[in-house]
């Protein structure tokens, strides 16, 4: 049975750059210390997480409207304004309620 802390299986991607992008990654590694390799992971690694974390705000979005096209809940740009602005002052000041 495996255990739950085991690293996921790692697979070979073959990445084909042209020699202006491998130039640069290469100087790049020299200057952090790093290889390419560990530079490529990473810049992976930020690309999926901005690129989720986008893809779960286009959820959200849907979701809202999708929720305000069958209940009609709202708050105004003003109502939301202003509780901004009470944040500032009070970070634990509360969203005003959703109204038709």
């Amino acid at each position: 049975m495996p255990s739950t802390l085991e690293k996921p299986r790692a697979s070979t991607v073959t990445l084909k750059l042209d020699t202006s992008h491998r130039d640069r990654l290469k100087s790049l590694a020299v200057a952090k210390k790093r290889t390419s390799h560990y530079l490529m992971k990473e810049a992976i690694e930020r690309y999926l997480k901005t690129e989720e974390a986008q893809q779960a705000i286009l959820e959200s979005i849907d979701n809202s409207a999708t929720h305000f096209e069958a209940t009609g809940l709202h708050l105004t740009l003003d109502e939301v304004r202003a509780w901004a602005k009470e944040v500032k002052v009070d970070r634990n000041a509360q969203l005003p309620a959703c109204h038709t």
